[in-house]
């Protein structure tokens, strides 16, 4: 366990870069299955824009002040203060400012290490990106203060780790309130085919669940939520078969019946087409230093 190392950078604002704003990094050993190695607040000019192709963090964000956008695969969300969101490990991420130097984005992360997609699935949150107008901003700032105290008798590993738990519990509650503003209808269907990761999907007994036509249900789908429903369970287990291929040593054919197909070769074509990559390419590529 190394000494804790403590960057903050100068908070006067020079045009020449991007960001600026306080990097806190924690002491970490490398043998832990999940660590937070850093954390901080983002303060962004104008032209900021940050890409990670194929990361390999979990980044948990908050808006303080202006607005920006986030895209996390296909996915893209605008958002302002308040807001909050997750970029997933394993996914492509691309985070860019949207507001003037007067007003500049600025935003609460951590960053997680390690295994963070299955806690991520444990709080339900795997799906979700954008998680509008939270409270979770003083969780945050809870850390940071915690970390600039540098109380050598007190284990800041675990006391981040920990908060970014709180951090989880406080969205997940968040996404749920949002959730219930939504139609009554889709609330069910999300239910519905969020059960459907380890099986195969029918329309015929999801539109006789909903009581209405496999097309009605689609637009209705689509329309609240820019997916089309075979889109969004389709996601859903290329998302979990993601997790097992880089946590498990699962063979790919176990990993498919687990999700609900019984041809692995079928699994593999789909995986593949989805993104990119066979599964065996795509556990030698996640596990790569």
């Amino acid at each position: 366990m190394r000494k804790m190392d403590i960057i903050q950078i100068d908070n006067l604002l020079n045009p020449a870069l991007r960001k600026y704003g306080d990097i806190l990094a924690l002491p970490h050993s490398q043998d832990l299955s999940l660590y937070v190695p850093m954390i901080g607040i983002n303060i962004c000019a104008p032209t900021y824009k940050n890409i990670r192709e194929k990361a390999d963090i979990t980044v948990l964000g908050h808006v303080i002040n202006g607005h920006g956008e986030i895209k996390v695969n296909a996915e893209t969300h605008r958002l302002e203060r308040g807001d909050s969101f997750i970029l997933k490990k394993g996914s492509r991420h691309e985070v860019t400012a949207l507001s003037a130097a007067n007003e500049p984005w600025t935003y609460y992360w951590y960053n997680l290490h390690g295994n963070s997609l299955p806690l991520l699935e444990a709080f339900q949150l795997l799906q979700t990106s954008y998680i509008p107008n939270t409270s979770v901003g003083s969780l945050f700032q809870r850390g940071l203060d915690a970390v600039k105290q540098r109380d050598e008798d007190i284990d800041i590993q675990t006391t981040i780790t920990l908060g970014c738990t709180e951090i989880l519990i406080a969205l997940q509650q968040s996404a749920v309130r949002s959730t219930d503003h939504s139609p009554p209808l889709l609330i069910r269907m999300k239910r519905y085919l969020d059960q459907l990761v380890g099986e195969p999907f029918n329309s015929e007994d999801f539109s006789r669940q909903m009581a209405l036509s496999f097309k009605q249900l689609n637009r209705i789908f689509k329309l609240h939520t820019g997916s089309t429903v075979y889109q969004y369970v389709l996601n859903r287990k290329i998302d979990m078969a993601k997790m097992m291929l880089q946590d498990t040593d699962m063979p790919v054919g176990d990993i498919a019946v687990h999700l609900g197909y019984e041809d692995p070769q079928y699994f593999s074509n789909l995986f593949k087409q989805k993104t990119g990559l066979s599964p065996t390419s795509h556990r030698q590529y996640a596990k790569e230093p």
